[in-house]
């Protein structure tokens, strides 16, 4: 056989070997068998092809003078059409107070915070007007949760991503006053802790923002300066003169720990203030359960293992145990993912807290997640409408 390039073939050369080229799904498809004798047709076909040599017969006769055309496999079958998107009718989880007293709140704080972050000689009439509006919505609150008829608190209608300090001072003013409550506080006591953490984190408006919010792990250097927060808190307090010992002391000690372990002063239990105590327990949880720029929330369920575990070393007993009492970690219509895949919503209270029952998603499937025979499913995540998996709709 001889090689030659195709623009130097002509009519009547007979290919000593077959021309295969390979179609859309790189099969290989024969063009032109072995033996067929070139003609001009056939020629200018496998140029158009992108053939560029051939391998010619030497005295050979032609046996085959047709051309195969190329042949066009089938198209593959479509993908089957997406399943049908499964709906669910869920509505809004309860709010434990409404959008008025949650902006008010919102706006004192922020507003206080505010001013004696400035560095500025603060205006000490509208600082007063400030702490006059946070007393109110304490006050506000107390009737909230005094006429709550199932006596439990939850706080995912306070969770946001932005300006999350001041809602972070809401949940935790909410929070202790449930506990305040559990405890037998009177009306007065209650009303003074909720002020206490309402402000208990003031001091951190002045810290700068790129180390409250760094995503990366605190240098030592950095996290010592976050570590001042309650002694810069307390001193705005009592420099400005707004609040009292038992308002600064709340607020110089809420990361005291029973077992002296803590800061700012390693107090152990019996040193520490009684309401310092209690903002520690509801500020840890509030904050890891709460979405932070350098992780994601934590589980009601995990948090409160944390509390526990913790109990006797950084919490007093009595404390953890009347938050827990008060606490409902999954509040009706909370959507939920579960470990065996499935995606549903709470229905109502389970035997235990942290396995409330639950109705699978887009079915009439209730699931008891305390009941011996789902044992082993537990709820994995928390979801809300915006992050909803491929698939799952919410009927409008």
């Amino acid at each position: 056989m001889a090689k030659i390039g195709i623009n130097d073939a002509y009519g009547g050369l007979v290919l000593g070997k077959p021309i295969y080229v390979k179609n859309q799904l790189d099969v290989d498809v024969l063009v032109a068998r072995k033996g067929a004798q070139l003609d001009d047709i056939l020629i200018e076909r496998l140029k158009r092809i992108g053939i560029t040599t051939l391998e010619i017969a030497e005295n050979e006769e032609p046996h085959n003078t047709e051309y195969v055309p190329v042949v066009q496999l089938p198209e593959p079958p479509p993908a089957p059409p997406a399943p049908e998107p499964l709906y669910e009718d869920v509505a809004p989880v309860e709010a434990i107070i409404d959008n008025r007293l949650k902006e008010e709140a919102v706006s004192s704080v922020k507003q206080l915070f505010s001013f004696l972050s400035s560095g500025e000689k603060v205006n000490m009439t509208t600082a007063y007007q400030c702490v006059e509006n946070i007393d109110g919505v304490v006050e506000d609150l107390l009737d909230v949760i005094a006429g709550d008829e199932t006596g439990l608190v939850h706080i995912s209608d306070l969770k946001r991503h932005d300006e999350y300090t001041y809602h972070h001072s809401l949940s935790v003013s909410v929070l202790s006053i449930a506990v305040g409550k559990e405890l037998g506080f009177s009306k007065d006591m209650l009303f003074r802790l909720g002020r206490c953490a309402m402000l208990h984190d003031i001091g951190k408006n002045l810290i700068p923002l790129d180390i409250l919010n760094k995503a990366g792990k605190l240098s030592d250097r950095e996290f010592e300066l976050i570590k001042t927060h309650p002694v810069i808190g307390a001193e705005s307090l009592k420099k400005n003169k707004i609040g009292n010992t038992e308002l600064w002391r709340a607020v110089m000690y809420h990361h005291e720990k029973v077992d002296g372990t803590g800061y700012p002063h390693k107090l152990t239990g019996p040193y520490i203030p009684l309401f310092s105590k209690i903002i520690a327990v509801t500020d840890v949880y509030d904050a890891i359960t709460s979405y932070r720029s350098y992780r994601s929330p934590m589980l009601p369920s995990h948090a409160m293992g944390i509390l526990c575990k913790d109990t006797g070393t950084h919490f007093e007993a009595d404390i953890v145990k009347a938050f827990m009492a008060k606490l409902e970690p999954y509040p009706m219509n909370t959507i939920v993912q579960l470990s065996n895949g499935k995606l549903a919503k709470v229905v109502r209270a389970g035997k235990t807290k942290l396995n409330p029952v639950v109705k699978l998603w887009g079915s009439r499937i209730v699931l008891d997640l305390s009941a011996s025979e789902n044992k082993g499913i537990v709820i994995v995540e928390v979801l809300d409408e915006k992050h909803l998996p491929e698939g799952y709709r919410l009927r409008k």
